[in-house]
């Protein structure tokens, strides 16, 4: 493969597809139905993940507090 810098990205994809996966599939299994008030508080651990996700791969985000659910 050569060394362009396309070439490099999806190596780097690549080797970093199985923890992807992990990562998403935990984001997914978190039960943040917004339309159901009983599940509010999933709602704000979605949030919270997904600012964490964002953080883990170096950008700067928090969850905001509004008159409904959270907004990253």
């Amino acid at each position: 493969m050569s060394n362009d810098p396309i070439s490099s990205v999806l190596r780097e994809v690549e080797s970093g597809f199985d923890d992807s996966l992990r990562r998403l599939f935990d984001l997914l299994r978190i039960p943040s139905i917004s339309t159901d008030p009983a599940f509010a508080g999933d709602v704000r651990k979605a949030a919270d993940a997904c600012v964490a996700l964002l953080a883990e791969i170096g950008f700067a985000a928090e969850a905001r507090t509004t008159a409904g659910h959270p907004v990253v």
